[in-house]
């Protein structure tokens, strides 16, 4: 029942999601009346003095339309005409009909399409120069300007200045901003309305639509690519480079399904055969080369584009039906080999990861240190981004033991796989409620900074079932469902569906196999725009209403937002709770009573980093990876000697391929943006000192890093600090989830400072029995290996009566002992338990 709380709490606050925005901009695939354009300055000009700014996110789709109109700005006085005009790839910034000299190439600025790319246009009339900025790039030019007047503003196809536009470029805008003389006045977030006007939420203002589409629909609706037939089933593998969906037949035959396209294919006269079973067992290999895999007959077989040909002539020598159903694959990061994880076969489920041994032909089984995955199949698993040495791996259907007479559970754990330490690292669970049972697609999908994932999933109680988008995050345990679904048929291993990204054109591709009578395979191919978009998104267009009505409504939502915000962190709580970090066992029936961490300008660095303000608004997600980073150098610094670091060093750390004057221009922006965020906090500030930066914080400003600092100075300690220095740092070790190097020595001089000091405490004072074990339990969260917290932990289980939960804690012990030293272990348990360690 709490993860359907969990799910029930997050559909109803789902407006705040980040969903797309924007207009979607009609261009020279409809006829000229029905292309798309918007009127800023419909009903009347805007005023200004001494200068004005517009900015707006801009992103220019990959289409056979290279031309057009973005903006037009017609100055009133002067007769000032600006235009800003594309033409693939090339950006022109026109004054009265003539170029400037700002023109760039979003090629040669490294400018992808179909992304968002922040675009500005500054004029200043003070001292007659006109800036305009483009996905961070700059330029400049002269311009003559009267230094108070008003202008008139469209974008796209809008004809008001005397003369034809008929052209407007593949563009979506959202967000436009108009600043006069620095002081915000004007902005449009362009949300979704049925109204031909759409409102200024800073003013009264309206601007005028023609012809409108909305970016959030494509984000929110899957649209059917094409549908195949196949007489046999094929092995589907999705060729990144060249955006291409392969079909691979047992017979040799290759399709190829175009996405740029969409158009289907054949490769002629291919020789040879392809050597697999009927599991997908179909890869790109090194080199992209395609290759296909077999359990059976440990081999592969690889495809040469140059001879047209596999590399196996002869026909299996072995039948063809699968030992791992529904199994995971990868590129092994480090060895380059084929590798699989887990699946369902003979009636067991797997919880093996193999690589295939081309020198030797067979299959070797990989050993992992750390959290073990129990027996699965039916997962999705997916590469970072940022790190391609590190795998996660969501949810599947499986059992403890692996055999499917004792049953199906449903999993929903996200697991940490490092390819490089050989390392498993179980990151969070959600409990299932017995009546949800939902399982993922094959792949998942990282964010570009690794902070969450995209999978599909479907409810599997009926064959006529839905695929629908799930949203996770890797530091936090919960899912959201978003957009629309898509139809499936799953009839289990006769079944297959995945997931893939588009690069080029920025989406998610969805793929669908089912077996349909006369056992031909239908294959569908879908599509949505990345990142998905809630649903739900919020109407910005609103109509007058009376003042007693929008009191009532006001009341209404304030009250929701906190019966909201009740339920989310009594979850969160809960959520917590059941998280199994390191060791499960806690047997003492006294509970310590609950510290309460502070939740208002608070900053919180144990377990992982979050944030939050002063009206206890967790405002984590507005730090972007690399404001973190700046934040975190800049705190870290000013709390180990209260002197902060210097522009040098932070320029070392974090933009050390920069030049000077590039990393100089990168620290002032993000200093900026970091104190507009630190304004949410009361009683923080960031000052420049003695060429030092550092952050000050006031006494009203909880700092767990800083708290847990003055602690361990302190020497005489009452039950209540300690109950303080216990919660805070059972969330876990500082900073776990982010891993620059500079970081290392903080993490390693706080780790040593606390484990020395509560080996002390546990070891030497005669404090509280249950404050004793919750400081071993504590011990053990920073070093796995401690043998005083062990000594402690057992001593106090034996004397309680506890022996079997003592004898559990001390041979999970002694397994990561010989899992990590390789030797066994030099004491016994009786040695453990028979310890003097009391006071």
């Amino acid at each position: 029942m709490r993860f359907l709380l969990v799910l029930f709490a997050l559909t109803i606050y789902s407006f705040i999601l980040h969903a797309d925005h924007g207009v979607y901009f009609k261009s020279n695939e409809v006829s000229k009346e029905n292309r798309t354009g918007i009127d800023i300055t419909h009903k009347n000009n805007i005023s200004y003095v001494n200068s004005f700014t517009l900015n707006f996110m801009i992103s220019l789709r990959s289409t056979e339309t290279h031309y057009g109109e973005i903006l037009s700005l017609k100055e009133q006085n002067g007769k000032n005409l600006i235009q800003i005009t594309y033409n693939e790839p090339d950006l022109y910034v026109i004054l009265n009909k003539r170029e400037t000299k700002i023109h760039c190439n979003l090629d040669d600025l490294d400018l992808l399409r179909n992304r968002w790319i922040p675009l500005e246009l500054k004029i200043d009339c003070e001292n007659n120069m006109i800036y305009f900025s483009l996905g961070g790039h700059k330029f400049e030019n002269a311009i003559e300007f009267p230094n108070s007047s008003k202008f008139s503003l469209s974008l796209g196809v809008v004809n008001k200045y005397g003369f034809y536009i008929e052209e407007v470029p593949s563009m979506s805008i959202k967000d436009l901003g108009i600043h006069v003389n620095g002081t915000p006045k004007h902005l449009w977030p362009f949300r979704k309305t049925n109204q031909t006007e759409i409102k200024d939420i800073l003013s009264s203002r309206t601007a005028k639509l023609y012809n409108p589409r909305w970016v959030i629909d494509y984000h929110n609706k899957w649209k059917k690519v094409n549908t195949f037939s196949f007489d046999k089933i094929p092995a589907i593998a999705f060729d990144k480079k060249n955006e291409i969906l392969q079909f691979v037949f047992t017979s040799g035959e290759i399709k190829s399904f175009d996405l740029r396209t969409n158009t289907l294919s054949a490769i002629k006269d291919v020789k040879g055969l392809p050597i697999l079973e009927k599991s997908q067992q179909i890869i790109y290999g090194i080199n992209s080369q395609l290759t296909t895999y077999s359990f059976n007959e440990n081999s592969t077989t690889k495809f040469s584009k140059s001879s047209n040909s596999w590399e196996q002539d002869a026909p299996r020598k072995t039948d063809d039906t699968p030992k791992f159903w529904h199994h995971n694959k990868t590129i092994h990061p480090i060895s380059k080999e084929i590798t699989t994880l887990f699946g369902y076969g003979y009636y067991s489920y797997s919880n093996l990861i193999q690589s295939f041994d081309e020198t030797e032909k067979k299959w070797k089984t990989l050993q992992f240190s750390g959290d073990t995955i129990e027996p699965r199949y039916l997962s999705s698993f997916g590469i970072g981004k940022q790190d391609s040495t590190i795998g996660y791996l969501f949810g599947g259907l499986g059992n403890p033991l692996g055999k499917q007479i004792l049953g199906k559970e449903f999993y929903y754990d996200l697991y940490k796989i490092d390819f490089a330490k050989k390392h498993i690292k179980k990151i969070w669970a959600l409990e299932q409620d017995d009546q949800f049972q939902y399982l993922p697609v094959n792949s998942l999908t990282l964010t570009e900074k690794d902070s969450s994932f995209y999978t599909l999933m479907f409810p599997c109680q009926k064959s006529s079932t839905y695929l629908k988008v799930a949203k996770g995050f890797l530091n936090d345990p919960k899912l959201y469902f978003i957009g629309d679904s898509i139809p499936y048929e799953f009839v289990d291993i006769k079944s297959f569906a995945d997931l893939y990204y588009w690069e080029s054109e920025n989406k998610l591709i969805a793929l669908t196999s089912k077996e349909t009578e006369g056992e031909s395979y239908e294959i569908s191919v879908y599509t949505i725009s990345y990142e998905p978009g809630s649903a739900n998104e919020i109407n910005m267009y609103n109509n007058t209403l009376p003042l007693s009505v929008k009191l009532f409504y006001a009341l209404l939502a304030s009250i929701l937002l906190f019966l909201i915000f009740f339920i989310r962190q009594k979850i969160k709580a809960k959520l917590k709770k059941e998280q199994i970090i390191q060791e499960p066992i806690n047997s003492f029936q006294e509970k310590i009573p609950t510290y309460e961490l502070p939740q208002i300008n608070a900053i919180l660095l144990f377990g992982g980093f979050q944030v939050f303000g002063q009206k206890g608004k967790d405002i984590t997600y507005r730090f972007s990876p690399t404001l973190k980073e700046l934040f975190l150098l800049i705190l870290l610094y000013s709390i180990e000697d209260g002197k902060g670091i210097s522009s040098r060093r932070i320029q070392e750390f974090l933009w050390p391929d920069k030049p000077e004057a590039k990393a100089k221009n990168n620290r002032g922006v993000n200093i900026k943006k970091l104190r507009s965020i630190l304004e949410d906090i009361d009683g923080i500030e960031i000052v420049f000192d003695n060429n030092y930066w550092k952050i000050i914080l006031q006494d009203n400003v909880f700092c767990d890093i800083a708290s847990i600092q003055d602690e361990l100075k302190t020497t005489d300690k009452n039950k209540i600090q300690f109950e303080k220095i216990i919660h805070i740092l059972n969330r876990g070790t500082l900073l776990r989830d982010i891993e620059p190097e500079w970081l290392d020595p903080f993490k390693d001089k706080t780790t040593g400072l606390i484990v020395s000091s509560l080996e002390d405490w546990v070891s030497k004072l005669n404090l509280d029995t249950n404050i004793r074990f919750a400081i071993s339990n504590v011990i053990f969260e920073f070093d796995q290996m401690n043998e005083t917290a062990l000594r402690v932990k057992c001593s106090l289980l034996s004397k309680q009566g506890k022996h079997s939960l003592a004898m559990e804690s001390y041979e999970h012990y002694v397994k990561m002992y010989v899992k990590l030293y390789n030797e066994e272990y030099q004491f016994s348990f009786k040695e453990i338990v028979s310890e003097n360690i009391t006071a």
